[in-house]
């Protein structure tokens, strides 16, 4: 995690100095599209303590139908290890979960600030998580019978959120966004490059 925060650290750092030596910027405009690849800094499962084998990481690939308006796609990709559960019985269990999501988003853009594109919007997506539970038995255990699960099973299920984020762009093609909402995380940082 700190090598996460230390280069998103840096990126911020190279935008402010490069922001120093630049004029002011569009920050977008009708038929642009933007290619943005972020990093999760508060995944969805933070509170489960687990240990997280892929960070949130996300895709989003947007076309700016006016300056007010976009559309676009999101893709993004987690996954974690729980910690050892102890049950009475001797047993242990950990379960191993990934999540992948695809998505259309919807946005709406301000852009009243200098270099900056504010915007906030809605997602429809399909989320498809996957879980695998690892259960061991301690050996003089002679139990052919499960004990009882009061968890659900992982099921693909259509989402639906809303984000609200900003885009500084500090050059006419590059910039950094922040973005916060329900999907892989709950507050994305990332970049963005503007065809």
């Amino acid at each position: 995690m700190s090598r996460i925060i230390f280069v998103l650290s840096i990126l911020l750092f190279s935008a402010n100095l490069i922001n120093a030596q630049s004029k002011e910027i569009r920050a977008v405009k009708k038929g642009d599209l933007q290619l943005s690849a972020g990093i999760g800094i508060i995944p969805t499962y933070a509170a489960d303590g687990g240990h997280i084998n892929v960070p949130p990481v996300s895709a989003k690939l947007t076309y700016q139908l006016s300056e007010k308006f976009s559309l676009g796609a999101y893709a993004a990709f987690s996954s974690t290890t729980s910690q050892q559960l102890n049950y009475p019985d001797g047993s242990t269990r950990v379960y191993d979960s990934k999540q992948l999501i695809f998505g259309t988003r919807a946005a709406a853009h301000i852009n009243r600030f200098k270099n900056w594109d504010v915007y906030g919007g809605l997602m429809l997506g399909y989320s498809i998580p996957t879980v695998d539970q690892i259960t061991q038995y301690p050996i003089e255990n002679d139990r052919d019978d499960e004990l009882p699960s009061f968890s659900r099973p992982a099921e693909s299920k259509f989402l639906y959120s809303g984000f609200i984020g900003a885009t500084y762009f500090f050059s006419p093609q590059l910039g950094v966004y922040g973005e916060v909402g329900y999907g892989i995380s709950l507050l994305n940082l990332g970049v963005n490059y503007k065809f």
